[in-house]
């Protein structure tokens, strides 16, 4: 049983920062992720806009780590070599919209968001020429962005472990001893131990809370339906773009990517804690829904349909020091602006463990090295990689124009993926028009060969999902 000063359970945005913020303070910090991989849930699946602080209540946690988390953004990618695309926001209103807008901007200024400012008619159309007619005012927030947020979740684990901490996937916590210096976590065959412990468990946090016997809370579970467009479609929008909010949601909103598609939704309907099923009614509604914001978009270039389930407690985030368990902590409900909120999260995480006595100390800190991206290489820089290696000239994923090289670096990241769905979250294969349909045979092998074993184990996502069950050569064995 290994011993750690800190276990973090969780390995979503939030798990994922606080796992980071800890290990570069010298804590001996252990990620426990139940699923194989890091960003599986929730954060793989949201819109990816860091948020500029304008819709939550003054005076809430929302409202806090909102703005907090959104000034923390942009140096935060820097460090961890992931894009952050600084483009601003629009919220957009027809001409009997601006008084609402007005409040907006009113209650962004109590939080402390910097540079809101209402746009007419104009300016607006320059800025995004294909609003649609009704289109008259919006409240345009600067401090708004982009970001991959799969990518920076992974990022943040690949730092973590590169400067000393450590992650184990496939670890459900399903058991939580107390003894006389701290905790012992368990999954029914590996166990834990640590001093100090924080549930950031996102949809099953009650279920890690009930081990201790400890306070739970009401979750309400909200699914939201995307569509996502070939990234032939960029320009199409350049902002984030939200409808006025209302009581239910931001609303459907057209929204860009750091990669350059665009991407409409989500709807917002109330579901179990693993529906992930994508119904077309909820298509429906966003094709109906958005065109009151943007007019003809190109429906015939969409090349997925996803969803991603938030979870809801009350109004507010809750971030606690539990009251019953020394040294035990938590996160729940953090839904939207969770993406923004996270690395505030985890400073403050950080201060309730330092007040609890946590020793820190200085770290001999080790930068990550990001993903190599020939696609954004000059023609010289990528010749040169290529006379190194000639595997970066080898292309596997066409739509992305991914090399073979880049896959085996993928593969052999400092948090090894081991599925198809893992690596597509670290270098994009599968994810441009053709949806894998032309590189699935190509990855199968490479992981096959790179992880030494048959194909028939390589899986799409976890235990279940092998997308091969026999050899038609040999007779389907």
């Amino acid at each position: 049983m290994k011993e750690f000063d800190l276990v973090v359970i969780g390995g979503g945005i939030v798990g994922c920062n606080t796992f980071s913020e800890a290990v570069l303070n010298g804590i001996n910090t252990c990620l426990l992720e139940s699923s194989n991989d890091v960003s599986a849930y929730a954060t793989k699946a949201n819109s990816g806009i860091v948020h500029s602080g304008y819709d939550p209540i003054p005076g809430s946690l929302m409202a806090k780590y909102n703005v907090l988390g959104n000034k923390m953004y942009k140096s935060m990618c820097e460090r961890l070599g992931v894009e952050y695309l600084e483009c601003g926001t629009l919220t957009v209103s027809k001409a009997d919209g601006k008084e609402a807008l007005m409040e907006l901007k009113k209650r962004g200024e109590e939080n402390g968001v910097l540079g809101l400012r209402i746009i007419e008619e104009a300016e607006l159309k320059q800025m995004e020429p294909n609003l649609s007619d009704d289109i008259k005012f919006a409240l345009f927030a600067p401090t708004g962005g982009v970001v991959s947020p799969y990518s920076v979740c992974i990022a943040l684990a690949e730092e973590g472990i590169i400067n000393g901490g450590e992650i184990q996937t496939k670890f459900e916590v399903k058991q939580i001893t107390k003894d006389e210096t701290g905790y012992i976590l368990s999954d029914g065959i590996k166990s834990v131990h640590a001093k100090y412990v924080i549930n950031c468990a996102g949809p099953n946090a009650n279920e890690i809370n009930k081990l201790l016997n400890t306070k739970t809370y009401p979750m309400r579970f909200v699914k939201g339906e995307y569509i996502l467009l070939d990234k032939s479609t960029k320009g199409y929008i350049n902002h984030p773009i939200f409808p006025l909010p209302t009581k239910v949601g931001k609303g459907i909103l057209a929204n860009i990517t750091v990669h350059g598609n665009i991407m409409f939704g989500p709807t917002a309907v109330d579901c179990q804690k693993d529906d992930r099923s994508v119904d077309l009614n909820g298509v429906e509604k966003i094709k109906e829904q958005i065109l009151q914001t943007v007019k003809e978009p190109n429906f015939k270039k969409t090349i997925k349909l996803f969803a991603g389930i938030r979870v809801k407690t009350g109004s507010d985030f809750v971030v606690e020091r539990d009251e019953t368990n020394k040294n035990y902590y938590y996160a729940v409900g953090i839904c939207s602006p969770g993406l923004t909120a996270a690395p505030a999260i985890a400073k403050d995480f950080l201060e309730m463990l330092k007040k609890d006595g946590i020793k820190t100390k200085p770290i001999n800190y080790k930068k990550r090295k990001p993903y190599i991206d020939t696609q954004n290489m000059s023609s010289d820089e990528l010749d040169n990689l290529i006379k190194q290696n000639p595997l970066y000239g080898k292309i596997v994923c066409r739509c992305e124009h991914i090399s073979e090289a880049e896959i085996i670096d993928a593969l052999n990241s400092p948090l090894h993926p081991v599925s198809i769905d893992a690596l597509k979250r670290r270098v994009r294969p599968t994810m441009g028009r053709c949806q894998g349909s032309f590189c699935i045979p190509k990855l199968i092998r490479i992981m096959a060969n790179e992880r030494r074993l048959k194909k028939e184990q390589i899986a799409l996502n976890e235990k279940g999902s092998e997308l091969i069950v026999g050899d038609i050569k040999n007779g389907g064995k």
